[in-house]
């Protein structure tokens, strides 16, 4: 079913619209936690609020950047949208981008803050709510946050320690870990709203990628058709954590040259239970 539904939202919002860097909350802030449902085994919604509007629903994504706002939404907020596009994996999509006057999630609050707008009733073939928003790194990076999939919360502030931790870096508003993938290091985008770990093709041959794959299938399911290929990796690592034999999904490279990242790593996929991400202090941590 994952597989099959979303392949990844990220491959659509990854933007090329360059905003601002997202403000930092105070590191004292209390501990604050916000319930989530989640659907098809890793996407996570919650309810946030824009503007007036209260109970919104709110997909959480650490792979969007910006956050993405609903045209619906945005129209009953009555929002000026100035015209901006959206990089798919192949080619781009025509989006908006506009000013809110206040977002906010949990503890978080962002006021007068610059989103992108774009129409997200394609979700509806996925899921049984409608989504308002797509709440990227620019709003969840605010504060240190612990995503607990066995518990359906995301903790925000002061976390307790993982049994694994990592360096990660903010490239462009996305969060990037150092992976090894049969022994060959590579780059991947941190996003809870992957349905699959996902590489992208890379442009000549090399010792990533096993040679044998499964027939190309497209993907109807998704924004853009496209093709993908699954494959078998012999080993994955995450900082001291070995995954060993793990499925990945080919796709093709969005044809982003500036990208500095080869592929998309989803926890949910990789059987972790919880996963933390402090953007200040540069530590992806995760249990399993």
């Amino acid at each position: 079913m994952r597989g099959r539904n979303f392949l990844c939202l990220s491959l659509l919002t990854l933007l090329t619209v360059a905003l601002e860097p997202a403000a930092r909350a105070d590191r004292d802030t209390q501990r604050t936690s916000v319930r989530f449902h989640l659907y098809h085994d890793y996407l996570i919604v919650a309810q946030g609020s824009a503007g007036p509007l209260k109970g919104l629903n709110f997909l959480v994504d650490t792979g969007a950047s910006p956050t993405v706002l609903d045209r619906r939404l945005a129209q009953k907020l009555g929002l000026d949208e100035l015209p901006a596009s959206i990089a798919v994996v192949n080619g781009s999509v025509p989006a908006g981008r506009a000013i809110v006057p206040s977002l906010e999630f949990g503890p978080l609050r962002r006021d007068n803050f610059p989103i992108v707008v774009e129409d997200l009733s394609f979700f509806q073939k996925a899921l049984p709510v409608p989504i308002d928003a797509v709440i990227g790194l620019d709003v969840l990076g605010q504060s240190a946050f612990e995503i607990d999939y066995a518990w359906g919360q995301i903790r925000f502030g002061a976390l307790a320690p993982l049994a694994n931790s990592l360096p990660l870096r903010i490239q462009a508003g996305l969060p990037i870990i150092d992976a090894e993938l049969n022994h060959v290091a590579v780059h991947l985008l941190m996003d809870t709203a992957a349905s699959s770990l996902i590489l992208f093709e890379p442009k000549t041959p090399g010792p990533v990628l096993p040679t044998k794959v499964s027939a190309p299938r497209g993907s109807p399911d998704t924004i853009g058709e496209f093709e993908r290929k699954q494959v078998w990796l012999r080993s994955l690592r995450l900082g001291e954590a070995e995954f060993g034999r793990e499925s990945a999904l080919v796709v093709r490279s969005p044809g982003d040259e500036e990208r500095s990242f080869d592929g998309l790593m989803s926890p949910a996929a990789l059987g972790m239970t919880k996963v933390a991400i402090d953007v200040e202090r540069g530590v992806l941590a995760f249990s399993r």
